[in-house]
């Protein structure tokens, strides 16, 4: 077993539930839940399509959390604790630990970020970024990326997935969340924000972009 794996293996799901009769291992972890959303399908209903940004990754786990957890007979499918906490910030719900989640699984070669050539990083994600990045490492370089990215599962990650590392969904779930992830990954991140802010508006009252989102003008 290649070392990455093997290191994600130590944290390892939890044993196996039945639900309906299948053997279900327990998503533990925001990181599996992370790769979960990954994996699935979208828009193009292919296995493991790209979610583009980070805000827009931290915006869908929020969201699951608000509108899907609840469809995934959660008790015995996801852990209590595998979901971030969310807190209003500057641009809407912020969770930090989905920022380190995601790091974490790039560096250990799960996951890759592509450059989207010619698409600068909206503002609201490179401030996200910023303010993640001067709480964890303030010796650390905190510029965002200059160019937008998209995320996607590297070959290694595929396989910790597909071999049920991450947790085992059944095929109603997986549809469930496919649905999700075209949902959220169809619109663009200004809808995606506007329809977070317009729902949830107790997370917003920190916001420093809310009238801008809300009244539907660029900033």
């Amino acid at each position: 077993m290649p070392d990455s794996l093997g290191r994600m293996a130590r944290l390892g799901p939890e044993p196996s539930t039945a639900v309906e009769g299948v053997l279900l291992a327990k998503v533990t972890t925001s990181k599996d839940l992370l790769m979960l959303l990954l994996y699935a399908g979208g828009q193009t209903g292919q296995e493991c399509e790209p979610i583009r940004g980070r805000t827009r990754l931290m915006k869908m786990i929020f969201l699951f959390e608000k509108e899907v957890l609840r469809k995934f007979n959660a008790n015995k499918v996801i852990a209590a604790d595998a979901l971030p906490d969310f807190t209003p910030y500057d641009f809407g719900p912020f969770s930090a630990q989905v920022f380190s989640d995601l790091e974490f699984l790039v560096e250990l070669g799960f996951v890759s970020p592509k450059p989207i050539g010619g698409t600068e990083l909206p503002v609201e994600e490179s401030m996200e970024y910023s303010y993640w990045r001067a709480g964890v490492a303030s010796e650390v370089d905190e510029t965002a990326p200059g160019n937008e990215e998209e995320f996607v599962l590297t070959p290694l990650g595929r396989e910790f997935v597909e071999a049920g590392q991450a947790g085992t969904l059944g095929t109603d779930q997986w549809q469930v969340l496919s649905d999700f992830k075209a949902r959220c990954t169809g619109t663009s991140l200004r809808g995606l924000l506007r329809y977070v802010y317009t729902k949830y508006p107790e997370q917003t009252t920190e916001s420093k972009i809310r009238d801008e989102i809300l009244s539907g003008s660029s900033y």
